[in-house]
């Protein structure tokens, strides 16, 4: 392999390592980083540094260990009514008032006719807001979870393995506004489908 090509393998590492520690989401911090310690243990083995090589390797083992913890870890939700107004609510939305404000106005969120948060073992990792746009319909306006739980299982959990919290309140039919792709793929991953042929229109029904 030509020595241009090794010199670029090392700087695609690096490059791919320093994207790693952008991530906000822990999940996709291991994996990024996983791939970068993976190109840099094999840079290592071409320029003959070992040592490089054996590090970075040992970095991909406790990337991928992690990842299975992960992924297999059973983890403990519970859904708890969020009262619009309180001081917890007014705490929280505060703690992330510059990601909510490019989701939505927060005035509008305030009129609300329901608030949930959800707990991940025990901590307070999302919120969702929603009003009633007839007897049996929600207009979801904000689900957010905060970075280090944005993995989807909080959206598997509340909208497929507990359907039962919306039905209790009579409610069968949930709505919402995708944002951007990376909203759609997250409202299709839990089972949202699109409304007829509009981009950004999607139901759920429970």
């Amino acid at each position: 392999m030509s020595p241009a090509i090794i010199e670029w393998i090392g700087y695609i590492s690096s490059i791919v390592i320093l994207i790693s520690l952008t991530m906000s989401s822990i999940i996709k911090l291991r994996w990024i980083n996983l791939l970068g310690a993976l190109l840099f243990s094999i840079y290592g083995i071409l320029i003959d540094a070992m040592p490089v090589a054996l590090v970075n390797f040992g970095i991909v083992l406790i990337d991928a260990y992690y990842l299975w913890r992960l992924y297999t870890q059973k983890e403990n939700f519970v859904v708890v009514k969020a009262d619009i107004g309180s001081a917890l609510f007014e705490y929280f939305i505060d703690e992330n008032r510059a990601e909510i404000e490019r989701l939505v106005d927060i005035e509008k969120i305030e009129e609300s006719d329901m608030a949930v948060y959800t707990l991940r073992d025990n901590n307070l990792a999302g919120i969702m807001i929603g009003s009633m746009v007839d007897e049996h319909t929600l207009n979801i306006k904000l689900d957010f979870v905060v970075p280090n739980y944005r993995d989807f299982k909080i959206g598997q959990f509340i909208f497929i393995g507990n359907k039962h919290l919306f039905k209790e309140r009579g409610i069968t039919r949930v709505v919402t506004q995708a944002r951007d792709t990376e909203h759609q793929i997250y409202l299709q991953k839990i089972g949202f489908k699109q409304l007829g042929d509009s981009l950004n229109e999607y139901e759920k029904i429970l």
